[in-house]
């Protein structure tokens, strides 16, 4: 697979100045669940949660981190071979924001000038998103390419309404991979879930909305999602590995190990212009400090995202309100390690989600310029 095609289509789209620049990431996940797919009973997870892809990066080449002072400053025990979130911090997001070893360790990150980097999916969005990616382009409606990711996002604010019934939806007519025939009921019975559940919606959104789902039906394909494997709706997240190495080409990848990826990325090795790509290896991260406070990052940060996928607006902007002592100063110290690292390098932070929720993270952190760019 040559990663330049993807590479300058990513840059292009996203405007992308300093990707060429060289940096060393480590990288760790959370929430990776391998697959996900519908059966008979529903979903093969119990609980959809946001996968994380991410965790420090420095410029430049790879250097010596000491974390000895770190682990002290957090009075790890020293039978501890490693650092990992649960010595810093347990329970859901506002639980682990109460932690004062947190508010240690996010210091010390950002007092050694490590700053962080993530690709963010939510596995729900992700599996919905080609209903409308499948329709608008096919409309040839400038305002409605426009509208293409608020379209998305009111789609999923809806169907998550009735989540147990978009399921059965999806279950019953092979989703994502309809038949022909299966195209015009599958649609009408969005519509109605889209009906039922407006209400969620302003007006004029859920119109417009509705219009786009009716406008589908008299479309000859629906390119995404037909002809696809039935009621699989993820089948892997190597492709989110190869994405993160592909755009930062010149810089080091130190991925925490990761056999699945690793093999799937063995199978298909990545070239760029004909070269083999060499800028990315796996390692123990027992072996490798910089994976150690990634698995932390990433840890705190996929426990912040499913919590704004799980959480109305309103009982996110109560919460945030309700912010006191450690639990105050950690939310500040996350939003200046956020702010710190999207002005060194927009390309750093990548969301796969709903706007109403990325949108979630400005209400709750409250980025200095007031708006927050993905």
């Amino acid at each position: 697979m040559d990663i330049d095609e993807l590479r300058q289509a990513e840059i292009r789209l996203h405007d992308l100045r300093k990707a060429d620049d060289r940096y060393t990431f480590y990288h760790d996940e959370t929430n990776n669940i391998r697959k996900l797919y519908i059966d008979a009973g529903g979903l093969n997870v119990a609980e959809l949660k946001v996968f994380v892809l991410g965790g420090i990066v420095h410029q430049g080449e790879p250097k010596p981190l000491d974390i000895q002072p770190l682990r002290e400053a957090m009075r790890i025990q020293k039978t501890a071979p490693e650092i990992k979130l649960a010595h810093v911090a347990k329970g859901g997001f506002l639980d682990v924001l109460r932690s004062e070893r947190l508010t240690t360790f996010l210091r010390w990150v950002s007092a050694n000038g490590l700053m962080i980097h993530y690709h963010e999916l939510d596995p729900f969005y992700w599996s919905v998103a080609d209903i409308i990616d499948s329709i608008i382009p096919e409309l040839g409606d400038p305002m409605l390419l426009q509208h293409h990711a608020l379209l998305k996002s009111d789609l999923v604010a809806v169907l998550r309404c009735e989540l147990a019934a978009t399921i059965q939806l999806f279950h019953t007519y092979g989703y994502p991979g309809l038949a022909p025939e299966g195209r015009r009921p599958f649609l009408d019975k969005l519509i109605e879930i889209v009906e039922r559940n407006s209400g969620v919606l302003p007006d004029f959104n859920a119109m417009i909305l509705k219009s786009v789902l009716k406008a589908g039906r008299a479309l000859a394909s629906l390119d995404f999602i037909e002809g696809y494997p039935s009621n699989l709706l993820i089948d892997e997240f190597s492709t989110f590995y190869q994405g993160r190495i592909a755009i930062f080409k010149n810089s080091t990848h130190i991925f925490d190990m990761e056999k699945i990826v690793r093999e799937r990325l063995l199978k298909t090795p990545l070239t760029s212009n004909g070269h083999p790509v060499t800028n990315y290896r796996f390692a123990d991260s027992k072996d490798e400090p910089g994976l150690q406070i990634s698995d932390v990052i990433v840890g705190v940060l996929g426990k912040m995202h499913t919590y704004f996928t799980n959480t109305g607006r309103e009982e996110v902007a109560a919460d945030r309100v309700a912010l006191a002592g450690p639990s105050l100063e950690n939310a500040k110290l996350l939003s200046d390690m956020i702010s710190a690292s999207h002005t060194e390098n927009i390309a750093f932070l990548h969301h796969v989600a709903s706007g109403h929720d990325v949108s979630k993270l400005d209400l709750f952190l409250r980025f200095p310029d007031g708006a927050y760019a993905n």
